[in-house]
């Protein structure tokens, strides 16, 4: 038996699908043949690799820009035409895009076409016992319109979907409204998927837990109940990518362009430590697995190494929703021991010390995300982030002190935050832009399966309902794509006056992030080491430029607020560190150092925001390790 596992657009380009090379690898353990179609890969070359990259990481996720480009040819929602779709969807003040950006769907739009026809004959589809499709990000209606060619050109290929799109509740309305379709998976498949194929290939009519089915012309299934969450990640496989990377040596074009290199999923856990005990209210990720659960060290290290020997080089992108203990307690010291470790990516909280942090980028870490997504108190307890401003300032400051690639994203809009705050931020934000800029600065979407969704009276959301882009995609009543939606628009009491509270922080940002491209947004540092002078040099293109000489006491209180502290703490931490000094000349240059933006007072905090070179952190009085010094 001879299964197909379909990845269509717009699946990133720069990296295999692990679900994919999960799903293969655990089939190969059952003796099912399995090939994997990259058809992502053939649209990023037909498209080019600029527009690609746009559609598939830049857009504006809840217009689905690419589910409706190809919705047309699906037929879906015949009542929508470009002009309906460009002025209620891509022009959304809150949701929408550029008008500049408009040419990149219109291109992906006419070259859908060809597309699917490339991809519907590329291969003899009869050959398999079934066909099935991932769905993550924007791949519903190129999977949708391949899947029915399909179905129509042989009626005994069995079709199945399967992604994040279709968990949960999500999955059975799309079984109901297209009759093409014989199974949905509706949430994890390690288990479930490889059964459903056995049983296929065995001639038996059962189906596992997980699976919603058709049984021909009849109506579909009752749900079924969910499969049970993989408790023993390593037991699992390790996912096999070769057909991606078959693929990607016969694509030519984009894929030799300088400066491309793609990454190696890998997978050292599953669902939220921090989600489990107190889940960000923003946040939909894991639907209904979001216990917490990881692969041992050693099967982590051990993995990627497979990975890594058989492909080459490559960097490795950690698909974690956050590093757990395992991670950061077996693999980080694991790969530090190296004298080459793998270049990584990996998913943080912003808990971590200044010594965590340089043992990631010691271990390899070169890119992170810390869950950034505000600098006010406030507004992170509405988020139940767990951490304060003035600690996310200092993980900012601290990945540029180590090289380290901080992404990064400010949020705003939420129905109880407090109006002060964006006034503060916007002044805060001006004193940060020696750092690197955030990916986006946008409202808050409301998405499926976030606390926000399941309660959203509880938070002061009102009106919830589909996104408009729904409609215009699929042109199903109300009620199914109710069911079928990942993001919903929303209003609340404070929802008219947010755009305009948030324009001063989204053009501060679009400088900030041209300035950065171009390498003119300044610096903010401190020059020398002990026992000779400090300077600190100033550059930001908010201030006008200066260099001044620091005194003994100022340096100590740009080490004492490394990590955020109150004013008494930050005072007493540099009293240690300069025991015969008075505290009112500490207290003077603190004051100075306030003055000139080299700390900053972030809600009941001080927190340096000069970025110290290692030379700044020698010589120390009183052996005090700043690295770890604990926030207060």
């Amino acid at each position: 038996m001879r299964v197909a596992l379909v990845v269509m657009p717009l699946a990133a380009a720069d990296r295999p699908s692990l679900a994919a090379g999960l799903l293969k690898a655990g089939l190969r353990r059952r003796g099912v043949e399995c090939d994997v179609k990259y058809f992502n890969l053939t649209l990023w070359k037909m498209l080019g690799a600029e527009a690609y990259r746009y559609l598939s990481q830049e857009v504006s996720t809840p217009a689905l820009a690419g589910e409706w480009a190809f919705s047309r040819l699906l037929g879906g929602a015949e009542t929508s035409t470009w002009e309906s779709y460009r002025d209620e969807v891509l022009r959304d003040p809150v949701f929408g895009i550029s008008r500049d950006d408009d040419r990149h769907v219109l291109a992906l739009a006419g070259t859908a076409p060809v597309f699917l026809r490339v991809a519907l004959e590329a291969c003899d589809w009869g050959e398999y016992r079934l066909v099935g499709f991932t769905s993550t990000f924007e791949q519903t209606a190129a999977s949708l319109w391949l899947a029915r060619a399909i179905k129509q050109r042989h009626p005994g290929v069995a079709i199945a979907l399967g992604g994040a799109n279709f968990e949960g509740p999500m999955g059975r309305p799309y079984l109901e409204a297209f009759p093409f379709v014989d199974y949905v998976a509706t949430g994890e498949s390690d288990h479930s998927f490889p059964a459903l194929c056995e049983a296929l290939r065995d001639g038996r009519d059962d189906v596992p837990p997980g699976i919603l089915c058709r049984r021909g012309i009849e109506a579909p299934s009752p749900a079924r109940p969910a499969p049970a969450a993989v408790t023993d990640l390593d037991a699992l496989p390790v996912p096999d990518y070769d057909d991606y990377f078959q693929v990607l040596a016969s694509v030519g074009g984009p894929a030799r362009s300088e400066g491309f290199l793609p990454w190696l999923p890998l997978e050292a856990s599953r669902g939220c430590f921090w989600g489990e005990r107190s889940p960000c209210t923003f946040c939909g990720l894991n639907g209904d697995s979001r216990a917490f659960r990881a692969k041992s060290g050693a099967r982590v290290v051990a993995e990627a190494d497979a990975l890594l020997s058989r492909h080459g080089p490559l960097p490795l992108h950690l698909a974690d929703n956050v590093a757990g203990e395992p991670f950061l307690r077996d693999v980080v010291p694991a790969w530090a021991s190296r004298t080459a470790p793998p270049r990584s990516f990996v998913e943080v909280r912003a808990t971590l010390s200044r010594g965590e942090l340089a043992r990631l980028r010691d271990a390899g870490v070169a890119s992170l995300q810390p869950g950034i997504e505000s600098f006010s108190d406030s507004t992170l307890r509405l988020m139940q982030k767990g951490v304060t401003g003035a600690r996310n300032v200092a993980v900012l400051r601290w990945c540029e002190e180590l090289g380290v690639v901080a992404l990064w994203n400010l949020l705003y809009g939420f129905p109880r935050e407090d109006p002060a705050d964006y006034p503060a931020t916007l002044a805060l934000m001006k004193k940060l832009v020696h750092l690197r800029p955030p990916t986006a600065v946008a409202p808050i979407r409301l998405d499926r399966f976030s606390p926000h969704f399941e309660d959203p009276a509880a938070h002061g959301f009102t009106e919830v309902a589909p996104m408009p882009a729904y409609r215009h995609v699929f042109g199903l009543p109300e009620e199914s794509l109710a069911r079928m939606a990942v993001y919903f628009r929303y209003r609340h009491p404070r929802f008219a006056g947010v755009l305009a509270e948030g324009a001063p922080l989204a053009a501060l940002f679009r400088e900030w992030r041209r300035r950065s491209e171009v390498g003119t947004r300044g610096e903010l540092r401190v020059l020398g080491a002990p026992p000779g002078p400090c300077r600190l040099l100033d550059t930001r293109f908010t201030r006008e430029p200066s260099e001044v000489s620091l005194s003994h006491e100022e340096r100590a209180i740009l080490l004492a607020a490394d990590a955020p502290g109150t004013r008494e703490s930050v005072l007493a931490r540099a009293s240690r560190a300069l025991p015969g000094v008075p505290v009112p000349a500490l207290g003077g240059a603190l004051d100075r150092l306030l003055s000139c933006d080299a700390v900053a007072a972030v809600g009941p905090r001080l927190v340096t925001l000069a970025v110290l070179d290692d030379g700044c952190r020698l010589g120390t009085d009183a052996g005090i390790d700043w690295k770890d010094t604990p926030e207060e």
